[in-house]
């Protein structure tokens, strides 16, 4: 019942957006300048529109996912997400780690996934985008600007996306997002937002998993040889509000957060015991419809007090969480052995699906916090927090126990200017995060493990090199416990995980006309525990890869106006393949070409853009785990975005 009124909200979400789209007036350029290298000021990870640079990701920060460990954040107070946030309703993301967490209220030991709101700005704006690809997809996207009042807009989009899959499939996606702003005084904000995501028609890919030490064998790519009913379809909604309040010297920010994800239909294919050759056993996963919601927020107050060249800020901060999840239930099927990539139809079974388990977690957390800034001297961060943690699971078997914890979790970093140029950092955080779900191989599929105690230290420098070119380098010990297979495929505690790296990044201007983001990680990834004293598993975790390096280059062509191109790199070393360690992924190097061409049309800013990803057709394979499927092959796309 929850998530069908939820639906009925997602349905006039849309109606309401298109309604606004439908209605903008002419304005100055919005989305035709948008270019993630040009914006990054560093290369741990950020996104601008659609684009996105650097070595991290929400979904992956020095060997973690952030987002799984719970560390997202809208405009800087903490979301738990449980839908992904579309393009329609963010228009960036950036990535704290190391230095670029100094300073950040209440930083997390798997770095933070931070996520700004599309904002309506002093103009009307609309912006029209269509496009191309990859792999044959095409898209529709439209965002809107509607200042009303000076008080009073509101930013509106939505998009219908026929993407094209990799591996030779297809989905259709369909978004849009409203996102009022009201400022009824200079000192006071309000940003309500409602977006929704529709998926369907979307059929699954399969896993590979081999039989022994060594890789699937080489298959056409870009064949589609999964069953064409097996399609993924569901709705993903968020709706929230964030205020601000500047009260003289104090500051009041709120953030109150509503994301759901209705999982309607979803199918996973496995294809186990796979032989050099390439035969395999094929299932295929089926589950009933799965469901993930959640209510989050944070309310902080902060203070700032002015002492001449240093200024303090003291943060009182309370932020909670209540999540609830249906999942379970799902029935696995066997379709026999035959070649992993041989195209065998079967008739759609009537599937039979059990009860379900339902997990519940609450989780309250206060924390004070203190930054101390003297000017071109250094700066001091210290926080304390103190979180109540609590999860229940109801199983068709019966209750299991009650999950609690109440840690207490401090931070401190400090950092220090050496000379105009150089500035050495250093830092401590402890946390309480989420660890992954079991996968669809697991026994124990979907079940969540308790919350984990996380820490992290790290410590390196940021040097200037020029006014628009700067370098970051830094080390990091993030240990953690670390969930996984066993060798009966019971995803449990295998002991403690400990990433110990070094970090590179290089980000700004070159030359007149010419920017580049550079980084690079080392990684050590190192498991302990009586799991690898036994034999059970290696010493490194699947997936895991001593060094990672992208390199994204934009070049303003001097001799032909609004013209440019860009060049982005990404290089793997050899990925462990498997839980023993016994063989690896070899290394691989993805090169990507684009351009952009920069015009007026009738005297609208307009932009062409074209990309070709993986333009030397690299072929490899990509861990899921123990599982593997195969890099896409090259592809090309083409989009027109116009600002009317």
């Amino acid at each position: 019942m929850e998530f069908a009124t939820a639906r009925g909200r997602a349905l006039l979400a849309s109606c309401a957006t298109l309604a606004f789209v439908a209605i903008a007036s002419p304005a100055h350029a919005q989305r035709t300048r948008e270019n993630a290298v040009t914006s990054a000021s560093d290369a741990f990870g950020s996104s601008v529109g659609n684009e996105r640079v650097g070595l991290y990701n929400p979904g992956q920060a020095r060997g973690f996912n952030p987002l799984q460990a719970g560390n997202a954040r809208m405009e800087g107070l903490y979301i738990d997400v449980q839908a992904d946030a579309s393009d329609r309703l963010v228009g960036g993301s950036t990535m704290r780690v190391g230095l670029t967490a100094q300073g950040y209220p209440f930083p997390a030991p798997s770095g933070i996934a931070d996520f700004s709101l599309r904002k309506v700005g002093s103009e009307y704006a609309l912006s029209t985008s269509v496009g191309y690809g990859p792999f044959g997809g095409t898209r529709l996207e439209f965002d809107a600007q509607l200042p009303f009042s000076k008080t009073l807009g509101v930013a509106a989009g939505a998009s219908i996306n026929r993407e094209g899959l990799f591996y030779g499939a297809n989905r259709s996606v369909f978004t849009s997002a409203i996102i009022p702003r009201w400022r009824p005084s200079e000192n006071v904000e309000l940003l309500p937002y409602l977006a929704v995501n529709r998926y369907q028609g979307h059929e699954t890919f399969p896993i590979i998993y081999t039989g022994g030490a060594y890789l699937p064998p080489t298959i056409e790519r870009r064949k589609f040889f999964g069953q064409p009913w097996a399609e993924n379809k569901g709705w993903g909604i968020n709706y929230g509000i964030v205020s601000k309040a500047q009260m003289g010297k104090w500051t009041l920010r709120s953030g109150l957060f509503r994301s759901l994800h209705d999982n309607q239909t979803n199918f996973t294919e496995l294809q186990l015991n796979t032989s050099r050759d390439g035969m395999t056993d094929r299932f295929l996963v089926a589950d009933a419809d799965r469901a993930y919601g959640s209510i989050s927020g944070e309310m902080r107050l902060s203070r700032q007090i002015q002492d001449g060249d240093r200024r303090h800020q003291i943060h009182l901060s309370a932020r909670g969480r209540k999540q609830s999840r249906r999942y379970g239930g799902g029935q696995t099927i066997s379709l026999g052995r035959s070649r992993i990539d041989e195209v065998i139809a079967f008739d759609k079974p009537k599937f039979n699906f059990g009860p379900q388990t339902r997990d519940r977690i609450e989780q309250f957390t206060m924390g004070l916090g203190y930054d101390g800034i003297w000017l071109d001297r250094g700066e001091i961060t210290l926080g304390l927090q103190k979180t109540f943690y609590k999860k229940d699971v109801r199983t068709p078997k019966g209750d299991l126990p009650q999950s609690k914890d109440s840690p207490l979790l401090p931070n401190a970093a400090l950092s220090l200017h050496a000379n105009s140029k150089l500035v050495l950092y250093a830092g401590y955080t402890k946390g309480l995060e989420e660890s992954p779900i079991a996968p669809d191989v697991a026994l124990n599929k979907g079940e969540a493990p308790p919350a984990i105690i996380t820490e992290q230290m790290d410590a390196g420098f940021r040097y200037t090199i020029t006014k628009n070119l700067r370098l970051v380098a830094g080390v990091f010990d993030v240990r953690k416990p670390h969930y996984g297979l066993d060798s009966t495929r019971l995803y449990r505690n295998l002991g403690e995980v400990r990433h110990r790296g070094v970090e590179l990044s290089l980000a700004g201007t070159l030359a007149r006309g010419l920017n580049l983001v550079f980084g690079t990680v080392l990684l050590d990834a190192e498991l302990r525990g009586d799991a690898v004293e036994q034999g059970l598993v290696g010493k490194r975790p699947i997936a895991s890869g001593k060094r990672t390096t992208t390199a994204n280059l934009d070049y303003q062509l001097p001799w032909v106006k609004g013209a440019s191109l860009d060049l982005s790199l990404e290089n793997l070393s050899p990925r462990i393949a498997d839980r023993l360690n016994s063989f690896t992924i070899p290394s691989r190097t993805v090169v990507s070409v684009g351009g952009r061409y920069r015009l007026d049309v009738a005297g609208k800013p307009t932009m062409i853009r074209a990309q070709v990803g993986n333009l030397f057709n690299e072929n490899g394979w990509v861990n899921v785990g123990p599982g593997f499927y195969y890099l896409g092959s090259r592809r090309f796309s083409l989009s027109l975005t116009t600002d009317l």
